[in-house]
């Protein structure tokens, strides 16, 4: 009898344990939340454009500032070694947030707009050629648009967008549709800055390599 109500208990799956976002706490990290708006608790949703700072950033920040203040890369006295050693350590940390092979591929810029910029004028430019095509999303913000229609004017390539559906959507069989041979760069939000649509981003990728895009 033990031994069947042994062989029971090992077939028994165990649920995954719910995990409970603790909001408290999330909001306590940031000193700009602990304020009042009219009545209410300030609640802010502005990320996509500026980001509010957790108290270990701004502590990490001041302690630079008051500290260790100094050019990187370029000195050999004591504060400009402590900057560039602070400053190559939030590097790796950012490359081991990312998974990225190596620090040397992991680039610091001023934000999206700046990086997107980069990627078009530096990387895509001088490959592409005229009857090229990159292909974006109709849910894209301007510094995602803009950018490769200027690179479309020197190049000859031409800016292919993906459709969204009435859901707000952009689907996988709707992005397909615009791949072809012909497609050498695909830049898309993973959330749309307008309509929070969350897009299968790691779908569209393995679709876009399936062509040899980029």
């Amino acid at each position: 009898m033990s031994d069947v109500v042994s062989r029971k208990e090992s077939r028994r799956v165990t649920a995954p344990a719910t995990v409970v976002f603790d909001v408290a706490r999330a909001r306590a990290d940031f000193p700009a939340l602990d304020q009042r708006i009219g009545k209410h608790p300030l609640v802010y949703l502005d990320n996509a454009a500026t980001a509010l700072k957790p108290q270990s950033v701004i502590d990490a920040v001041a302690s630079v500032y008051g500290q260790d203040c100094a050019n990187i890369h370029r000195g050999v006295h004591t504060l400009s070694q402590r900057a560039t050693q602070r400053y190559e350590d939030a590097r790796d940390k950012a490359r081991r947030f990312l998974n990225a092979p190596s620090i040397e591929e992991t680039i610091f810029v001023r934000g999206t707009t700046e990086g997107i910029n980069l990627v078009a004028q530096c990387y895509a430019r001088p490959r592409l050629r005229e009857g090229d095509e990159i292909l974006i999303t109709e849910l894209e913000h301007h510094s995602n648009i803009v950018p490769w229609q200027l690179v479309t004017k020197v190049t000859g390539a031409k800016l292919v967008v993906a459709p969204v559906n009435d859901a707000g959507e952009v689907t996988e069989e709707a992005f397909a549709s615009k791949l072809s041979p012909r497609t050498k760069v695909v830049s898309f939000a993973h959330v749309s800055n307008a309509l929070g649509t969350i897009l299968p981003a790691k779908r569209l990728v393995q679709l876009a390599k399936e062509v040899g895009a980029v």
